[in-house]
């Protein structure tokens, strides 16, 4: 049976991702909704809606989560989320460039198929979250693992 800290904590968590998923599928589909095909105008407007999302995961999800932390695990969650966010934007960055310099051709010819500017910016979020989830995960494996 979870504590009443670890419950709190996994609420914080899933009220951080969800509240995420919401702001950004909710923004993105008004955004491409208002200006459909046309990638130069929505472009900042999902750029700005990416950010309102990661903005709350951050917020909900680190902020409301810290003060019910000891001090090791808080240097634990600090050295994974540098590392962890900084290996991930490497890592995503160079397929966001290709995708800005020949307008997604390089990731319809990686998967096979045509897809719209939405769908490839989508795709770009979703992998920046998960490389971000992955290198963090893998951050905390190797502090813990330097520690013993």
């Amino acid at each position: 049976m979870p504590s009443r800290r670890q419950v709190v904590i996994i609420g914080s968590v899933a009220v951080a991702v969800v509240g995420a998923i919401v702001i950004w599928f909710g923004a993105a589909a008004i955004i491409l909704a208002i200006y459909g095909r046309h990638v130069p105008a929505a472009a900042p407007w999902l750029a700005l809606a990416k950010f309102a999302s990661l903005a709350w995961a951050a917020a909900v999800g680190w902020i409301f989560t810290w003060r019910r932390l000891d001090e090791r695990e808080r240097k634990v969650r600090a050295f994974s989320w540098f590392i962890g966010s900084t290996a991930a934007i490497l890592l995503t960055a160079p397929i966001m460039m290709l995708w800005l310099l020949n307008g997604g051709a390089f990731l319809a010819h990686l998967l096979h198929r045509p897809g719209t500017p939405g769908i490839y910016f989508a795709l770009g979020w979703v992998g920046l979250v998960f490389a971000q989830l992955l290198c963090t995960l893998i951050a905390r494996v190797a502090w813990w693992a330097s520690k013993r």
